[in-house]
């Protein structure tokens, strides 16, 4: 994998983490504000939310234990 295409992946990953917090944290941030419309699937924006940070988390750790492994295998 090229530099360039690992380093915009990790650049996704990287702001896909605050999105996912953000999306986990909607139905506390909303509960006491008027005038918001609820969602007809009360759950959703928490689950995706859960699964975009999960999914970037593990992404970035492995990506950069894979890295890990590439370097230590480099002679000096």
């Amino acid at each position: 994998m090229s530099f360039l295409k690992r380093s915009l992946h990790r650049s996704v990953a990287v702001l896909l983490l605050p999105l996912g917090l953000l999306l986990i944290q909607t139905e506390v941030i909303t509960r006491n504000l008027s005038g918001v419309v609820e969602s007809p699937v009360p759950g959703l924006s928490r689950a995706v939310g859960i699964a975009l940070f999960t999914g970037a988390t593990l992404y970035l750790v492995a990506s950069g234990l894979r890295q890990l492994a590439a370097a230590a295998d480099t002679p000096l």
